[in-house]
């Protein structure tokens, strides 16, 4: 196999360094993604942006973005559209809910 050099990352060529479940943002852009899929037959790597698109990349564009891997964001709401005023972010209904299971 050959070996190739990203920004100093180096790699096997056929080999990806994505991990399903991690967070990754391009060494050139601002945008956060998770790693959803691989399918090493098809050669592609499965993205949810923080927003909640989807989108598919072949193993060439994974190593071109050079991904360097973060931390999960501490905001979980991202691909979700809740609103601070939704009942999951009522402390009093939470309270409520809990007194009642409670009985």
């Amino acid at each position: 196999m050959n070996t190739l050099n990203y920004g100093g990352l180096t790699m096997m060529s056929g080999q990806v360094s994505a991990e399903i479940g991690h967070w990754y943002k391009p060494i050139n852009q601002g945008h956060l993604f998770e790693v959803v899929a691989i399918d090493y037959d098809e050669q592609t790597i499965e993205i949810q942006d923080f927003d909640g698109s989807i989108d598919e990349l072949e193993f060439v564009g994974w190593k071109a973005m050079i991904p360097i891997e973060i931390a999960p964001p501490e905001d979980w709401t991202g691909p979700f559209e809740l609103d601070s005023e939704e009942v999951a972010f009522n402390a009093y209904a939470l309270d409520e809910a809990l007194r009642q299971l409670k009985g």
